[in-house]
């Protein structure tokens, strides 16, 4: 039998040295029919995740109410090494709802594919792309760390998603994530 090298896999797959975890759970969780997290519950599920050693907990979508601007500075408060991120639309009151919950960390998203377009936003590829680098502009000129997500990309056209994360990426962004939003990818082997 022949014994397979770990390290000979990881070359041939390019797998990095370090994995970083972003957990959606505070907000995704919540979008679960039934499922109303309470600050105090909020808090616990984070203080798990800290504990676990998550890289970025996003705790949530600041300008949706108080209660979660109040959650997210509860945890800033108390200071876990994990980073806390709000999620926001490319809009100033979302992006000022980070700023005002005591966050350094904002998730912005705007959907990109041609649904989005057409039918959500209404708006040409050239006004989406616009609306995200001054979203991003605006974001860094107060100090935030900036992820940046278009929304259903993976329905987008390749040469029009590359076109917007060069642009979100010109303006400041400093990470880029690339969001199957309805699940359509399946792994190939």
């Amino acid at each position: 039998m022949n014994a397979i090298n770990i390290e000979d896999v990881k070359e041939e797959l390019k797998i990095p040295d370090k994995i970083r975890i972003f957990d959606t759970t505070l907000r995704d969780g919540e979008q679960a029919p039934g499922i109303a997290l309470t600050v105090d519950e909020k808090i616990k599920i984070a203080q798990k995740l800290d504990e676990l050693g998550v890289d970025t907990i996003e705790m949530g979508f600041p300008t949706v109410s108080e209660g979660e601007r109040k959650a997210a500075k509860r945890m800033v408060e108390l200071g876990f090494k994990s980073n806390i991120c709000g999620l926001a639309r490319v809009l100033q009151k979302d992006i000022d709802a980070v700023i005002d919950s005591d966050l350094s960390y904002a998730h912005l998203f705007i959907g990109t594919s041609p649904l989005h377009r057409d039918y959500k936003l209404k708006k040409s590829k050239e006004e989406i792309l616009n609306q995200a680098i001054e979203a991003v502009e605006y974001a860094k000129d107060h100090g935030l760390t900036v992820e940046f997500s278009a929304e259903d990309a993976t329905r987008t056209e390749l040469n029009y998603l590359i076109e917007f994360y060069k642009g979100v990426e010109g303006a400041g962004a400093d990470i880029i994530n690339v969001p199957d939003t309805v699940g359509i990818l399946v792994p190939s082997t």
